[in-house]
């Protein structure tokens, strides 16, 4: 219900299986993305925790030890690595934009661990030193974002 409110306010929907529309102005946020699941393939939770994230403290991510309690976490299940489906995005105001990313964990046998697709939706704003993640939200991987970055 939240999530359905706070995709109403923001002007993007939400849709049972279709296509994912990418909108070029988030290039930026896009890229800060990849630059993320590069760094959590490679476990680098001081990277993330100092260049990605700028996180509510009240997340477990939040820190670098609680990405590296995570890290192990996934690592004790067998987690080798993250394989990206697609990451699409939308800015929402010219320091505000909403990425999602599709991907499967893989274990080190290459079996997936979980679930074969997730979907996560990440709220990211441009602070002087460049763009954060701000928040994540887990989305179902039968629902789709679509939206158009904002033009002003």
């Amino acid at each position: 219900m939240i999530r359905s409110l706070l995709a109403a306010a923001a002007g993007f929907t939400l849709l049972a299986p279709s296509v994912t529309l990418a909108d070029a102005r988030a290039s930026e946020p896009e890229a800060l993305l990849r630059q993320y699941v590069e760094l959590w393939n490679a476990g680098d939770a001081e990277a993330i925790s100092s260049r990605i994230y700028r996180l509510p403290p009240t997340n477990p991510f939040a820190t670098r030890a609680g990405l590296e309690a995570e890290f192990a976490r996934l690592k004790a299940d067998g987690y080798s690595r993250s394989v990206t489906h697609a990451l699409d995005g939308c800015l929402l105001t010219p320091t505000q934009a909403m990425v999602q990313l599709r991907f499967t964990r893989l274990k080190t046998d290459g079996a997936p661990l979980g679930p074969k697709e997730r979907a996560t939706l990440y709220l990211v704003r441009k602070f002087p030193e460049g763009w954060r993640i701000t928040d994540l939200i887990g989305m179902s991987p039968t629902a789709r974002l679509t939206c158009t970055s904002a033009t002003d």
